[in-house]
């Protein structure tokens, strides 16, 4: 692999549980108490300071550092850490402003507590739906101090791994490593079931209102699928020479950045979306025509094991109708997460580094006719990041419209907890990366899933803690 220039962020983590020191000598249950904060620097030599909270004379709390940290605190859940020796300087520190401890049940003490694997905000509603292990999918109330009880999605057997609102807002797109896809309404009812792939299924996509979707799954496949009658409609087949297991799925819909992929064929240039499909050891780019025909596949009565044991390349040619093309990591490690916003791309890498290019370093290759592989080099501004070793579990990317300039907001979170949100500006030779929040009160657990909520303009985030995190 090429060498590759990675730029060091540095980061501050701070005591978990802070905020209960800080309501316990509120309340007079202790005096005083130290609270610990850290910062780290690849190459530098981590600074681990204190700082005691104790009551003051008058009313009120006092908040003394030491040991090389400074702190202030600025309302009940939001902190300010400096720490000279790492040239951090007033990096803002966020507790959650609201916490959601799903209701979970385990049937054995052998049980693992509950792990959150998607999340998804409902669009008119205060709701969020929860996506677990074993089947665990739950509706709950978002708003303050809600007396709505919840409501369970009941059938799935394995772990949910991605769940999506329609954009009504009245009904739940899941998916389960169990091979199914369900529809359920508000009501917890589950009209819909659609079966075909053979492998977990990872990732979807809600086609305009709904009538159709697509599905991802670590069968290779990508499936389009008509709601009304429960049926496939069209199959994509992901790979060259074999298959490829699609670990997670981005839809391209927006033509601008359709364009800047590149239209090599007249496939392409009629392709009405276009798929970023993360298979670990790169990207597949795979233009999605929605016409009627069928792509290496057709949605008939051959089951999809024996089309993939007899099926050659050569033979999947004479019906392909949209041709993909993988574009390799340049990074030697494991793919983990993607995110895509307008024309950057974010990939998250198990060996905690964070890739940022433009969607020009995705583009299609082929001169020939021929699907190709490449490793993108060349074609587009490009950076690489990192705060630490932990695996980037997840990231959420969003264009700050109100900026003059091309920036952007990227949630990140890793195996190891430390979620954080940086920002990304476009400058003419490529991109600047920096810290802006860190959003503090995971005990080392990993961080799974970012999702907006319009109505607070916070974000909310889950994972290995089993509750929901309103920042």
């Amino acid at each position: 692999m090429e060498e590759i220039q990675v730029e060091s962020l540095s980061y501050v983590d701070i005591q978990h549980d802070a905020l209960a020191v800080f309501d316990d000598v509120e309340q007079g249950i202790i005096l005083s108490e130290d609270i610990w904060i850290s910062g780290y620097q690849v190459g530098e030599t981590s600074v681990h300071g204190k700082a005691k909270v104790s009551i003051r004379e008058g009313g009120g709390l006092d908040l003394t550092p030491r040991d090389g940290v400074q702190i202030q605190r600025m309302n009940k859940t939001q902190f300010k850490v400096s720490i000279p020796k790492l040239s951090i300087r007033d990096r803002t520190v966020k507790f959650p402003k609201q916490v959601i401890n799903p209701p979970y049940r385990k049937t054995s003490s052998l049980d693992a507590p509950l792990h959150i694997n998607s999340i998804s905000l409902n669009p008119k509603t205060p709701h969020v739906v929860v996506g677990g292990q074993d089947g665990y999918c739950v509706i709950l109330p978002t708003a303050l101090n809600s007396q709505e009880k919840e409501v369970q999605l009941q059938g799935h057997v394995g772990d949910v791994l991605d769940v999506k609102w329609f954009p009504s807002g009245e009904v739940i797109l899941t998916c389960s490593s169990d091979l199914s896809i369900r529809i359920y309404g508000r009501d917890g009812i589950n009209p819909r079931t659609l079966k075909g792939h053979t492998r977990s299924i990872t990732s979807t996509y809600i086609i305009g209102v709904g009538k159709e979707i697509l599905s991802a799954s670590k069968d290779g496949t990508i499936r389009l699928w008509d709601i009304a009658s429960s049926k496939e409609v069209k199959r994509w087949m992901i790979g060259d020479t074999s298959r490829k297991s699609v670990e997670g799925m981005i839809v391209l819909d927006q033509a601008q950045d359709i364009a800047r992929l590149g239209s090599q064929s007249k496939s392409e240039v009629g392709s009405e979306r276009v798929g970023l499909l993360n298979t670990q050891d790169g990207i597949w780019v795979q233009p999605l025509s929605f016409s009627s025909g069928t792509s290496r596949s057709s949605a008939g009565t051959t089951s999809p094991s024996s089309q993939f044991q007899t099926q050659t390349r050569s033979q999947s040619r004479s019906e392909e109708t949209d041709e993909g093309w993988f574009v390799k990591n340049r990074i030697d490690s494991k793919l983990i997460s993607i995110a895509q916003e307008g024309g950057l791309v974010v990939k998250g890498y198990m060996n905690g580094w964070i890739e940022i290019m433009s969607l020009e370093n995705l583009k299609n290759p082929n001169t020939s006719g021929q699907a190709l592989e490449t490793d993108g080099k060349g074609k587009g501004k490009y950076k690489v990041i990192r705060r630490n070793e932990a695996s980037i579990y997840a990231l959420k990317l969003k264009r700050n419209e109100d900026k003059d300039k091309d920036e952007y907001s990227l949630y990140v979170g890793t195996a190891s907890g430390l979620p954080a949100l940086l920002s990304i500006r476009e400058t003419q030779d490529g991109y600047e990366a920096r810290t802006e929040e860190e959003l503090a009160s995971w005990d080392a657990e990993g961080v799974e899933v970012f999702d907006y909520d319009s109505g607070s303009e916070g974000v909310w985030c889950a994972g290995g803690e089993g509750g929901l995190k309103r920042y």
